[in-house]
């Protein structure tokens, strides 16, 4: 069963194991343990001149909520800027745990000709299908979730109806806990094309 392997990884070592196991498309990230922040600037430019993969650069300047100051929201956009002819990965949310519509759109906006995901900050949304809309409206290229809490294989029957939802307008990326041996079991049960994970070409650790 042919799909997309998104490996999510830390640092560049990391990336290029990921290459060599087979990943189809690479989310280059620091500090996993927190839930993935934006690598450093040398990062993002050593990985694009030395992986063949796909690379899509997590955009997120520190751990914790989506919701950022204006300081913040700057500091994403030059990170934008800094990912030239790679991809990126963000979400933003107001302090009602909704899109922050205004930022997305001018980060997407700011973002293109490069792709969009938007990342599990999705998860922490109460409606999704408006939020499908939403980001399929603004042109975002897909969404990465666990379909809601706990970790994907625990919502599988949600992500499918995310999928069914989506209808094609947007891709819908399961992650969250996915390994290599799930891959199977996820595809024939939620029908998605894309699979993410930090295990999902095997285990990428030293």
């Amino acid at each position: 069963m042919k799909y997309i392997k998104e490996a999510c990884v830390e640092g560049y070592e990391q990336a290029k194991k990921a290459e060599k196991l087979g990943a189809d498309r690479i989310e280059l990230c620091d500090n996993l343990s927190q839930g993935g922040t934006t690598p450093s600037y040398g990062t993002i430019q050593y990985a694009s001149e030395h992986l063949d993969t796909d690379i899509n650069v997590i955009i997120r300047p520190r751990s914790g909520n989506f919701v950022y100051s204006g300081a913040e929201f700057q500091i994403m956009k030059k990170d934008v800027k800094a990912c030239k002819n790679l991809g990126v990965v963000f979400g933003i949310l107001t302090e009602e745990s909704e899109i922050d519509y205004g930022r997305t759109k001018e980060l997407i906006t700011e973002a293109r000709p490069l792709s969009v995901t938007f990342h599990m900050a999705f998860d922490e949304i109460k409606d999704k299908y408006k939020a499908i809309d939403i980001l399929s409206e603004l042109g975002a290229d897909r969404i990465l979730t666990k379909g809601g809490k706990g970790s994907a294989l625990q919502n599988l029957h949600m992500i499918r109806e995310l999928i069914t939802y989506a209808n094609d307008r947007i891709i819908i990326l399961p992650g969250g806990g996915i390994h290599e041996g799930d891959a199977e079991r996820v595809m024939k049960e939620t029908k998605a094309a894309e699979l993410h994970g930090t295990k999902i070409v095997g285990d990428l650790s030293d």
